[in-house]
């Protein structure tokens, strides 16, 4: 460190501020704010530059021999030779950590001490001038607004400049080495920083022009025209305007260079750097976090290494191990695996898939997550299971999907996925073959099977637990009937946009044991074009570490992220199940089951409204059952209305409406029906 230089470069950058800016402000401001003779004048004007021109010496005075000082004690810093592998002892550390505090702290000396000698300046002009010479008000009024402007824009400025000029001075062999804590540095960060330089900027311009409109209503203001020291003193403040905003962004500009430094340093592979703070500021705060970070980076570093020097070592004992046992393992995989193919030979007819819809456009995609080979063959086998189907109900043809997942792997799950295949199986074949099944409503249906299922796996006392999506959609209207167990949310891919079809209800997995409640159906209602996502969970589960060690997994817990996909993908199953494994590592089995609504008329698709106005032939038959109602003339209504609701299958109105019709004309059975419906979508009735 050259102190003589280093007092000449910092010297002349703080004087020359405060005797460009500052006091030529100060002392416009003091002029044209007074009336008082010439003879006073000079005398005032003479006390200014007196005292401006003592207490600069005497600052600058005291700045020589503290930088003398400050050097002293750096250079007096004993530096360990680097091949004596001898570092500082406690006493010259201790010692050069009192130094670098120093350091840190003399930027707040500097500014304290510009305050400082505003203060011994200004306070005695006026004293001296009021006391020996005459007692002015606007003298001390001007005093005291020079005291509110001046001293924290130079406080600003006398910071910053200082804190830019020693930064280098850490770089320094003697203290470059010593660590500080965090809390050891003096903190200034950067919301006090700016928000004191705006308040001190602010301070100028505005103590300066109140005060001249208050001299001029007073009647001390030493000019005739306001308008002129206004302008005088507007472009006047631009300077320290222009200088507090460069110093400020030169401080932040270091800060960032620094950080930037020692982050190329670690990108290129040096995890010996270390990064020391230079500043009381956010930066030098993120020159610990860095150094934490470098320090973890370079033991991983280190482990890593350590691990590959002894891999080969271990590699060879192992396999030693493991040629002992390997025919006994492959003895084992071969039972095992003939396992796995019989369940796979069981399970691949439950899987049923022969819908024949002419509105529902069907694909389905199943990855099971364990593969085994038999026979030189690969497959797979899981708890996942897809079905598809179709059934009529109350002479109406419906398309049935089932979607689920078994809980537990390989063999586990693959068990339930077999109870539960041959279970819907059965269901399936009562519904096509039995007249008195296919007379009921979609609702009670779904109700009964679920049911069904769920009593079946109840059975095995809570061992074997299946969550799935059972859905019902009528092939000409695009209504739907689901219920929901525990599994993932239905999506929905409409004009380019995909969201979860959520329902009001869901309910524990089929199998869990105490489950009492009530069944409710829940309904949506498709439009022309709408595609319709049932998937399993495994769609989500996501290790999006994939590069980690297991210990370190990351599962993903976004669930919009399967959105976004289907978005990005246009629903196509084949082209989702890709980017999902580009996103992440697949830890479980996936199933998914696309339907495709295209009605073979649009007019039946339009947007749903309960008040019946989306068609006009629709609407009249709904008023004429309206009006035969309030005549009393219940056989002519029936028709209307059972026409309207075939066609309006979600209308919950129409369907109590026909209800009461049915009531009145003594059918109670239509009537029952018609409220367990209601009943079972989770509609009061009366």
């Amino acid at each position: 460190m050259n102190p003589k230089k280093f007092f000449w470069e910092l010297t002349g950058k703080l004087e020359v501020f405060t005797h460009t800016v500052p006091v030529p402000f100060a002392v416009y401001y003091a002029v044209i704010t007074q009336k008082m003779s010439f003879d006073k004048w000079v005398i005032f004007v003479g006390l200014c530059l007196t005292f401006a021109t003592g207490i600069g010496i005497l600052g600058t005075v005291w700045r020589y021999f503290y930088i003398k000082r400050l050097a002293f004690r750096i250079q007096s810093i004993h530096i360990p030779e680097p091949s004596s592998n001898i570092s500082y002892t406690y006493k010259d550390r201790d010692y050069a950590k009192k130094v670098k505090l120093e350091l840190f702290r003399y930027p707040l000396v500097e500014a304290t001490i510009i305050v400082l000698r505003w203060f011994a300046g200004v306070i005695p002009i006026i004293s001296i001038f009021s006391y020996s010479i005459e007692y002015m008000p606007s003298v001390i009024r001007s005093g005291v607004f020079t005291l509110l402007m001046i001293p924290p824009i130079s406080f600003v400025t006398y910071y910053f400049i200082t804190e830019n000029s020693v930064r280098p001075l850490f770089d320094l062999p003697q203290i470059r080495d010593i660590e500080l804590k965090p809390e050891e540095i003096p903190r200034f960060d950067y919301f006090q920083r700016i928000f004191l330089a705006f308040i001190s900027l602010a301070l100028m311009p505005v103590s300066v022009l109140s005060y001249i409109l208050y001299s001029v209503m007073t009647g001390d203001t030493a000019v005739q025209d306001p308008l002129v020291p206004i302008v005088i003193v507007g472009f006047i403040f631009v300077l320290p305007l222009i200088t507090c905003s460069y110093i400020v962004a030169s401080s932040v500009k270091q800060g960032i260079a620094d950080t930037n430094h020692f982050l190329n340093e670690l990108v290129s592979g040096n995890f010996n750097v270390v990064v020391m703070p230079r500043s009381g500021d956010d930066f030098g705060q993120q020159a610990f976090h860095l150094n934490n970070v470098i320090r973890k980076l370079k033991e991983m570093y280190a482990e890593i290494r350590d691990l590959n020097e002894s891999l080969e070592e271990k590699v060879v004992t192992r396999t030693e191990e493991l040629n002992q046992t390997l025919s006994e393992v492959q003895t084992l995989k071969n039972r095992q695996d003939g396992d796995y193919y019989l369940t796979h030979l069981l399970l691949n007819p439950l899987g049923v898939w022969d819908n024949e819809s002419s509105t529902i456009h069907l694909e389905s995609l199943l990855k099971q997550k364990k593969e085994f080979e038999f026979k030189e063959k690969t497959y797979e086998i899981g708890g996942d299971l897809n079905i598809a189907s179709s059934i009529f109900l109350q002479k109406k043809k419906y398309t049935i999907l089932l979607n689920s997942d078994a809980m537990g792997k390989s063999m586990q799950g693959a068990g339930g996925a077999l109870v539960l295949g041959a279970i819907f199986s059965s269901i399936l074949q009562r519904a096509k073959n039995s007249e008195l099944i296919r007379q009921q409503t979609p609702e009670r249906w779904l109700k009964n099977s679920f049911i069904e299922m769920h009593k079946v796996f109840e059975s095995f006392d809570g061992t074997m637990l299946v969550s799935l999506s059972l859905t019902l959609i009528e092939d000409q209207t695009g209504f739907m009937y689901y219920l929901n167990a525990e599994h993932p949310w239905l999506v929905l891919y409409r004009d380019e946009k995909a969201s979860f079809i959520r329902s009001a209800v869901s309910y524990r997995k089929l199998g869990t044991l105490g489950v009492k409640s009530k069944i409710k159906v829940s309904t949506f209602r498709l439009q022309a074009k709408d595609v319709l996502i049932l998937g399993s969970d495994g769609k989500d589960d996501l290790n999006l570490n994939r590069k980690e060690l297991a210990s370190e997994i990351k599962m993903n817990v976004d669930e919009d992220l399967f959105l976004k996909v289907v978005e990005s993908k246009k629903a196509n199953l084949t082209e989702i199940y890709e980017e999902l494994r580009k996103i992440g590592d697949i830890v479980d089995d996936v199933s998914m089951i696309r339907a495709e609504f295209i009605p073979q008329s649009h007019s039946l698709n339009e947007t749903p409204r309960s008040d019946f106005n989306d068609l006009s032939n629709e609407k009249e038959k709904w008023e004429t059952a309206q009006s035969h109602f309030l005549k009393k003339e219940f056989d002519k209504a029936i028709p209307l209305a059972e026409e309207f609701f075939n066609s309006h299958p979600w209308d919950n109105a129409a369907l109590s409406f026909l209800s009461k019709l049915y009531q009145e004309v003594g059918k109670r059975n239509k009537s029952e029906e018609a409220r367990d419906r209601l009943t079972l979508r989770g509609v009061e009735t009366n």
